[in-house]
């Protein structure tokens, strides 16, 4: 049956080590299932357990196979617990880390004035496109809206050159202009 050393250890036979796994495998699956909560990780464990013994077997000298292959089993259950410790922790430091960025994105969103994101930009295409009118619309418009006069305030100061009408004209297809080139942002 097994061979002995001088210590009176028992080396591995193959026969043996059949008849460890048939008799001692679902019972090692049941432990180690106790510990991780996931038979196919348990299955998985006690398979690899069996594996690593079988492939140290010319290493390992022991009276008592069994025992060694249920600390084999214990060993990697703690190993898979701790892995799975530290996995949990990341995952919980990245939901934490996630959930501080969200709210950072969440607070500066709130603090964004879209008047003042886009003031600059809005008032160059504004004098831009007061630049660009013809003459007359744009001193129309330029009277009316900066200086504040009114309409007939504007005829009178142009000494009777434009008349009421004229000047409704202007503004209107001023205000088209900037209507245009400003909507975007309206």
């Amino acid at each position: 049956m097994p061979n002995s050393d001088r210590n009176n250890k028992i080396a591995l036979s193959e026969e043996n080590f059949e008849q460890l796994f048939k008799e001692s495998r679902s019972a090692f699956i049941r432990i180690a299932n106790s510990y991780v909560h996931d038979i196919y990780v348990a299955e998985d464990i006690v398979d690899d357990s069996f594996i690593k013994m079988w492939e140290k077997r010319d290493e390992i000298m022991t009276e008592n196979y069994k025992a060694y292959t249920y600390r084999t089993v214990v060993n990697k259950c703690l190993d898979h617990l701790k892995a799975a410790q530290i996995q949990s922790r990341v995952k919980q430091n990245i939901v934490d880390t996630t959930s501080r960025m969200q709210m950072h994105d969440i607070i500066s969103l709130q603090k964004v004035n879209p008047n003042m994101l886009f003031a600059k930009e809005i008032k160059k295409i504004f004098y831009d496109s007061i630049n660009n009118m013809p003459k007359l619309t744009k001193r129309v418009f330029v009277e009316n809206r900066m200086n504040g006069l009114t309409y007939s305030e504007i005829v009178e100061k142009m000494g009777g050159g434009i008349t009421m009408r004229q000047v409704t004209s202007h503004m209107q297809y001023a205000l088209k202009i900037l209507r245009n080139a400003l909507n975007d942002y309206l």
